[in-house]
């Protein structure tokens, strides 16, 4: 029986071992994930200072015209290449940086390639309906960007909440059973008995919502990223983690988190410019 006990002993030691290892390395991921949002941030209104120039250039004719000493650079027609095939590969190089979230390239090329028509050999007529199939163009990305930040802002908000929702239940030692439909006063004596049944995931409780935890900040690091597809991905996992705890506030939890999840983001948008060119 000795036996017994110090071998069980020496497998709670164990456990608690690798619990406070796993603990350590959550908390130093945590701190690379805050840093990593407060870098984020600061990039965030790094953005929205260059949208408000890039704005005021469009807005501003004769501002417009300096953007020959930009760094961005549309290439010259080249020998074999028809115009339209040029300016077609620099507006889906735009594209792709609409896709990796580099707004203001984007914009800032958007405008070269617009002042820069008049030295391709094209017809009046497509000149004229790229002109303004550009400026549309910009006016959408100018549009998202706005839209975008302001999502992510409510999105980061309720991420917020959940994140000290979640502090909330990890100082929490006692718990209620979930409640889906009404009972008998015998059924919820039996339900109190099958929750005392599952104490082994009871006890695990704190570790399953600090990883729970982990995962949405992770869900809102990639959120900032755009990297939507990752983003609900991590969600599910958060979700997942909570599939295992039986009480009334984790479940809670769950529908805040499936929530979240069930919340549309934006699509980038589609250049009109393009279509312009043909396909």
């Amino acid at each position: 029986m000795k036996k017994l006990i110090y071998v069980l002993l020496l497998i709670a030691i164990g456990w608690l071992i690798k619990l406070s290892y796993d603990f350590y390395q959550v908390s130093q991921q945590l701190n690379d994930i805050q840093q990593s949002l407060h870098n984020s941030e600061q990039k965030n209104a790094s953005l929205n200072d260059r949208l408000v120039a890039v704005q005021r250039q469009t807005d501003d004719p004769t501002q417009a015209n300096v953007q020959k000493a930009s760094p961005v650079q549309v290439n010259e027609p080249t020998v074999g290449l028809s115009p339209s095939v040029l300016i077609k590969q620099q507006l889906e190089l735009v594209q792709f940086a609409i896709q990796q979230q580099q707004y203001i390239y984007a914009l800032e090329h958007l405008t070269h390639i617009n002042q820069s028509l008049d030295q391709y050999t094209l017809a009046d007529a497509v000149k004229q309906s790229l002109h303004q199939a550009i400026a549309q163009d910009m006016q959408s990305i100018q549009q998202f960007i706005i839209a975008k930040n302001e999502q992510q802002e409510r999105l980061i908000t309720l991420i917020k909440q959940i994140d000290v929702s979640l502090m909330s239940e990890l100082k929490r030692n006692q718990l209620s059973p979930t409640k889906n439909q009404p009972e008998h006063f015998w059924q919820k004596w039996l339900q109190i008995d099958i929750i005392a049944e599952q104490s082994p995931e009871l006890t695990n409780r704190k570790f399953i919502l600090k990883e729970v935890q982990f995962r949405v900040l992770l869900a809102q690091q990639l959120l900032m990223k755009g990297q939507s597809v990752e983003f609900q991905e991590m969600l599910n996992h958060a979700i997942q983690q909570l599939d295992q705890l039986p009480d009334a506030s984790s479940q809670q939890l769950k529908q805040q988190l499936i929530q979240l999840k069930q919340k549309p983001l934006l699509p980038a948008p589609k250049l009109n410019s393009i279509a312009v060119l043909g396909q």
